[in-house]
């Protein structure tokens, strides 16, 4: 019986690192591919010493933008500009998801961006790229890294990032504390 243990042993091992290279990928590996025909996504900024600390919101924000702009920037485009009305409606609707627990461009109260925009004093009108990952994740620059790498691959979600009319951007990310859920927000305008 003795003599099995060692085998026992090894056979856990190789299990966990099988499950350890699947899941963790996304936690110590990452890779953004290198886009799509006619668009280019940027080299990911985080890598696996980087990407696992937490951050304040505006370190996150700050993290955010400069992906944003990278791959705007990458694609012929000017880089936005952080407005901080737009970022305020941003982070109002990312709080706001995640406490009446709903993921959608229209709130339960009706407001779509743009009157959500301008019920906290905005002009104009604002387009929106929301996103979440359902459990385990904290405020770090893997997540944010995560959240961007998903916008750039989906095409209406891109074609807000890659819009040459817009030059200010709001964000806004929260993560529930108990479930580890994460919601972000990107408006434009």
């Amino acid at each position: 019986m003795g003599k099995n243990k060692p085998k026992a042993y090894l056979g856990y091992a190789i299990l966990g690192l099988v499950v350890f290279s699947y899941y963790g990928k996304d936690y110590f590996y990452f890779d953004n591919g290198s886009g799509g025909a006619n668009w280019k996504i940027g080299k990911p900024a985080a890598n696996f010493i980087t990407a696992l600390p937490t951050h304040s919101l505006p370190e996150l924000r700050h993290q955010a933008i400069l992906l944003v702009n990278r791959d705007r920037m990458i694609n012929g485009l000017s880089p936005l500009v952080e407005d901080p009305l737009i970022t305020l409606t941003a982070q109002k609707h990312a709080d706001d998801m995640e406490k009446r627990n709903f993921y959608a461009h229209v709130n339960p109260d009706g407001q779509a961006p743009t009157e959500r925009y301008r019920a906290n004093g905005g002009i104009g009108g604002i387009g929106e790229n929301i996103n979440y990952y359902s459990r385990g994740q904290t405020l770090n620059y893997g997540l944010i890294e995560k959240f961007q790498r998903s916008w750039m691959y989906s095409k209406g979600h891109r074609e807000n990032l890659l819009n040459p009319n817009y030059t200010k951007i709001g964000y806004g990310i929260t993560v529930d504390p108990l479930t580890g859920k994460a919601l972000g927000v990107q408006d434009f305008q």
